[in-house]
């Protein structure tokens, strides 16, 4: 259900301009109005076609928020970093458009009361001082407005007094919020997870409990909008982009962000739109005269600290609000429990709560992942809200399908809703007509707000506060969820992280053939149960493998979360196969084992070790370097050294030493030759086979194959095997961490008389009490 904060998908970046959809999808103009999906109605339509997975760049997104490290050693989400890459994801995902002032900021203007210029310009021209330059001709009849200079020690606070001029000039009027422009060119906003970050001016809501006879300093959570002047020898508009992201991450239900960019050589500026396919921009304004666009200018800043929640960029229609003021009616932060609006169709005794903010992903043109903890009717849920693309089939469609074929170790899906799309509701429709290139981006990037309740709720694999044993009882069930989910409904999953694995204090029963392996003693009724204390979670990018590998559900693209990658699909773009999966699964192993890092007692000592695996943050490669260099990275240090790899061991946390042994048995079962004790990595072949089929180890002319054929993991062990084998050697480390508890397996049947079933069903339908509809069926 969580979505990685490194998850990346290529079919998110603009560059990659896809054709226009269908006339026939609905999805591009999905109404304003709520689509709400029943869990119990019939499946979701799936979208097919190749699932290869194409080289492209990464995405802040990759970078996560925090990383816990030693004392001496904090992990900076720093500028340098950031910052091409939020500028590469905008780079082709960016539009200016002539008609944005009426479109974005006074499409409402009858509602918002705005007054006519020149009673504006009137009003705050006697209001301000002669110094700051908005004067009347007479002589012309036209109004000028020159600030007194654009040097970035002047420009802002004179923007600010003008802007906050402008929003008093008809005051009261009965949308009046309290909202006020402040400048903060030497005050950063605090909250960010990147103190280098200092917009220029903002639009922030007041707060009426806070003092401001002591310091004083706006938080990120109460912008409303940001704004940047243009710096010497600064990327101005990148910069503002960053702040946007800032934004996205501290207030959890934006939609959009509004910017503004004014310029350091004369009297322009430009107003600016981020959602989650990019930026939309006006035309470059100058606000000179009345014979220019100055007119333009002080109506739209008027209008904006009066815009309502929908058009400033809030989501509001899955939440109530009606315990905010109305003087300020935005969803800012997660200080309170939210209530949720939910589906007739869920059916549930109590409230509907969102009470935790869990986790946020970065970025802007990302899915923009937010996870909460909750309860539906008192039952502990995980509320999911994301961007899903329209040319992706719904995220619930695949947890529906895992359902109907009975798979273990997957979190079950409650309930299911759609609400704005960036096309419609986002932009209002705006640049579907304007060109051809504008009307296939938005359409080819559109997206679709959803949100998912889900259950157990658990705790990532990578939280600090798990024991060892919590750990490997959560990486098990994960790697046995996966495993069900690709054999038994066909389903690949594409983005294992620690955050995609979760660990749950109360176990759930599991029931199946053979991907538990269990023992003949453990047998119920032919199958094998067991507990699993955890779960897979989130198929955002999961595909539907189908009748053959080449077909699969979504867009063709590289996905899963950056340190993660398996090497072939980060720097070769291969076809993303079950042993990439299998492969990702190691990489988090070592992860949940590295972080949080365990403080050094001589941290002035520095070896030759630390030059590939740093103590204080080991895999930073893989967040950093860009995929040529992790996959060199990976292939020098984790396959073709061993020494190299065993160096990596040393730099487990303790309590995790017993890891060191799977993460070996691992590493040859993906990579080893068999009687050599190497490891290489095997690329997989094409065209004649040979050898008689999937385990033919000779090629036709009767020579050594020296590829892999697409179900292998290496030559000659095919993925279930491969699965056996990384299954046993987990479920070892989990019996020696927690002995004994092998012996309560079959408690449930034994004191009572369920089947195997039942328990099965149990499982996949945990929310309880649930009232049942008309026809008998849980929703």
């Amino acid at each position: 259900m969580a979505s990685s904060p490194l998850s990346i998908s290529s079919d998110e970046y603009a560059s990659n301009l896809l054709p226009p959809l269908s006339h026939n999808d609905t999805s591009v103009s999905t109404p304003a109005a709520t689509v709400r999906v029943s869990v119990g109605s019939a499946p979701l339509p799936v979208l097919h076609a190749l699932h290869t997975s194409a080289p492209c760049k990464r995405k802040a997104v990759s970078i996560p928020l925090s990383l816990e490290l030693a004392k001496r050693h904090r992990h900076h989400r720093s500028a340098k970093h950031v910052s091409p890459l939020i500028a590469s994801e905008l780079l082709q995902a960016t539009h200016r458009s002539a008609t944005f002032p009426g479109d974005f900021l006074l499409r409402d203007s009858g509602d918002l009361h705005v007054p006519e210029a020149a009673f504006l310009l009137a009003t705050i021209a006697q209001s301000l001082p002669p110094a700051d330059g908005v004067r009347y001709h007479r002589n012309t009849g036209q109004y000028t407005c020159t600030p007194p200079a654009y040097t970035n020690t002047n420009y802002p606070e004179w923007f600010c007094r003008l802007a906050n001029a402008i929003r008093n000039a008809n005051n009261p009027t009965p949308a009046a919020v309290h909202s006020t422009w402040i400048c903060t060119k030497d005050t950063a906003p605090t909250g960010a997870r990147n103190g280098e970050l200092r917009p220029n001016f903002i639009l922030t809501v007041d707060d009426d409990t806070k003092s401001r006879a002591s310091p004083w300093a706006p938080t990120w959570d109460s912008i409303l909008v940001v704004g940047e002047h243009q710096s010497k020898g600064s990327k101005s508009f990148t910069q503002l982009a960053q702040y946007a992201e800032q934004i996205f991450i501290a207030q959890p239900f934006r939609t959009a962000v509004l910017g503004i960019l004014t310029s350091n050589t004369g009297p322009q500026l430009t107003f600016w739109r981020f959602d989650r396919a990019g930026a939309i921009g006006s035309m470059e304004l100058d606000y000179q005269s009345t014979s220019r666009q100055l007119d333009t200018i002080i109506r739209c800043l008027y209008a904006i600290p009066f815009l309502p929640p929908e058009a400033i960029g809030f989501h509001v229609s899955s939440i109530i609000t009606t315990h905010l003021p109305p003087k300020n009616p935005f969803p800012l932060n997660d200080s309170l429990p939210w209530k949720m609006r939910m589906s007739p169709s869920t059916l549930y005794e109590g409230e509907a709560l969102m009470k935790r903010l869990l986790f946020v992903a970065p970025g802007i043109v990302t899915r923009g992942t937010r996870v909460w903890r909750g309860t539906l009717g008192g039952t502990p849920v995980a509320i999911k809200y994301s961007w899903r693309s329209s040319t992706r089939p719904p995220e619930a469609s695949l947890y529906q399908l895992a359902a109907s074929h009975h798979v273990i170790g997957l979190a079950t899906l409650v309930a299911y809703d759609t609400y704005e799309d960036i096309a419609t509701n986002v932009r209002f429709d705006h640049g579907l007509a304007s060109s051809l290139v504008v009307d296939r981006h938005v359409k080819s990037h559109n997206c679709h707000l959803t949100r998912l309740i889900l259950t157990p709720a658990g705790r990532a694999i990578s939280d600090e506060n798990l024991s060892p044993s919590q750990v490997a009882k959560g990486l098990f069930a994960g790697l046995v969820g996966h495993a069900s989910l690709y054999f038994d409904a066909g389903v690949l999953h594409r983005d294992l992280s620690p955050q995609n694995i979760i660990y749950t204090r109360k176990p759930q029963v599991a029931v199946h053939q053979w991907i538990l392996g269990g023992t003949r003693a453990a047998d119920v009724v032919g199958e094998t149960m067991m507990h699993l204390y955890g779960a897979l979670i989130d198929l955002d990018y999961a595909v539907e493998v189908g009748s053959t590998e080449g077909r699969a559900s979504g867009a063709a693209d590289r996905t899963g979360t950056y340190p993660f990658i398996a090497m072939g699909v980060l720097g070769k773009g291969e076809m993303h196969r079950y042993r990439h999966d299998l492969e990702s699964f190691l990489y988090v192993l070592l992860w949940v084992c590295c972080y949080p890092v365990t403080p050094d007692p001589n941290p002035k000592q520095r070896d030759i070790v630390d030059d590939v695996w740093p103590r204080y943050h080991p895999l930073r490669t893989w967040i950093f370097a860009d995929e040529q260099t992790v996959t060199t990275h990976k292939v020098t240090n984790i396959v073709s050294d061993e020494k190299r790899f065993e160096e990596l061991l040393v730099r487990f946390r303790a309590g995790f030493e017993g890891f060191k042994a799977v993460a070996r048995r691992w590493r040859m079962t993906l990579w080893g030759l068999d009687g050599w004790g190497l490891c290489v990595v095997v690329p997989e072949g094409e065209g004649d086979m040979g050898g008689g089929g999937t385990n033919g180890m000779e090629s036709a002319g009767g020579g050594k194959r020296r590829w892999l054929l697409h179900d292998e993991v290496r030559i000659g062990v095919v993925n279930r095997e491969a699965f056996g084998e990384a299954r046993d050697a987990l479920r070892e480390l989990v019996q020696a961490l927690a002995p004994g508890e092998d012996e309560l397996q079959n408690q449930l049947i034994l004191e009572g008389d369920l089947t195997g079933k039942e328990i099965v069903a149990d499982f996949m339908f945990p929310i309880k009490p649930f009232a049942r509809n008309s026809h008998g069926c849980s929703p």
